[in-house]
């Protein structure tokens, strides 16, 4: 039934196979009511919309599966650290284990207790990860240990519970691109129209589709695309240039919303991709897995994602394994920057100490 699913959000479903969606379209239905209960509920008041004294930007997607949304957070943070801000990424921590509020420990976390995308942008950004529920309280708590002055929400585009300052939304060109439908009919988390409400768009791999392109019409919309950096070994702790893939014959393993597109890169780094082994998104691994995916005789090298990468630490891997580290380049780059100062300037929220020699200021929306 999910393979049938997945063929309707792109088109590639029969129309006989209808039928086996009713459910589906009940239950998509339902979704979009309690959705617009939801929102109604915040517009009138009912529910409570936190205010905090720092700048918020978020980050996120309106489509299930991988967009690249989390990358963004580790460039966007990486540029507005040497703007001059202190920033904090915030976390609701996925399929985390530890329960509460807290700064992700790069060195002695797991990412079964933290989540595996706060341990990976803890490890690769060393810029603070807080973890929480409630993003404005662990907003305060990042403030209170870290003396953050801007926070990066990642995945905080369907955040309504706390005042943003920018919303930045990724756009995967190619997914599911045949079906702008609510889940579980369509791959769409809230209706496209929501999109209008973004202040820049990043659109990962390409064109969009018309009836998008409509919608976004007038806003900041800019290109992102991946940039390998290098390949590390997992065992060993050691990093090597990624042209070692060129004309190796490699197994590919992700465990990724989107594992294609990870496969698709390792190829064109010159990789002959001998075996696929796709994921689900969050993939716990065990002792297993690993044994299994060392079982291949007819590969030199086993390559995965760094997020895959962080949940294998301390398990007993091959010396053959790698994971490829990769960047985020933004087309126009400095324009989107010059968007999200633009937004944070508007709503009143001073700029912090920069190279020009101005004046820190309290951060406080009025």
């Amino acid at each position: 039934m999910k393979d049938i699913v997945i063929k309707f959000w792109k088109g590639e479903a029969r129309y006989w196979k209808w039928f086996l969606l009713l459910p589906f379209i009940c239950l998509s239905k339902l979704y979009g009511l309690c959705l617009h209960l939801r929102n109604a509920l915040y517009d009138s008041g009912l529910l409570k919309i936190d205010e905090v004294p720092i700048p918020v930007l978020a980050i996120g997607n309106i489509t299930i599966g991988g967009t690249g949304k989390t990358p963004l957070v580790e460039r966007l943070g990486y540029r507005m650290k040497e703007i001059g801000f202190n920033p904090g990424i915030i976390t609701r921590g996925y399929k985390r284990k530890k329960k509460g509020i807290f700064c992700v420990d790069k060195d002695n976390d797991k990412a079964k207790d933290v989540g595996d995308e706060a341990l990976m942008l803890a490890k690769k950004t060393k810029i603070p990860v807080f973890v929480g529920k409630r993003r404005s309280m662990a907003i305060v708590e990042a403030m209170r240990k870290n003396n953050i002055n801007l926070a990066i929400l990642d995945d905080g585009y369907q955040v309504k519970n706390i005042l943003k300052n920018v919303d930045i939304v990724v756009l995967k060109s190619d997914q599911y691109n045949k079906s702008t439908n609510l889940f579980p009919l369509g791959p769409c988390r809230e209706p496209i129209i929501r999109l209008k409400d973004a202040d820049a768009i990043l659109v990962n791999n390409g064109s969009i589709e018309p009836e998008i392109a409509e919608v976004i019409y007038g806003i900041p919309t800019f290109r992102m695309t991946y940039r390998p950096m290098h390949l590390y070994n997992v065992k060993h702790n050691l990093s090597t240039h990624y042209n070692i893939l060129n004309g190796r014959k490699v197994l590919a393993f992700s465990g990724l919303g989107d594992n294609r597109s990870f496969f698709e890169l390792v190829r064109t780094l010159g990789a002959d991709v001998v075996h696929e082994v796709a994921y689900e998104d969050h993939y716990t691994y065990k002792n297993k897995d690993i044994e299994e995916l060392s079982s291949y005789g007819d590969i030199s090298l086993i390559v995965t994602t760094e997020k895959d990468a962080v949940k294998m630490i301390g398990m007993p891997v091959p010396d053959n394994l790698f994971y490829l580290s990769i960047e985020v380049n933004i087309e126009k780059e400095q324009e989107l920057i010059d968007v999200i100062l633009k937004k944070i300037h508007a709503a009143a929220v001073p700029m912090p100490a920069m190279g020009d020699g101005i004046r820190a200021q309290k951060y406080w929306i009025h």
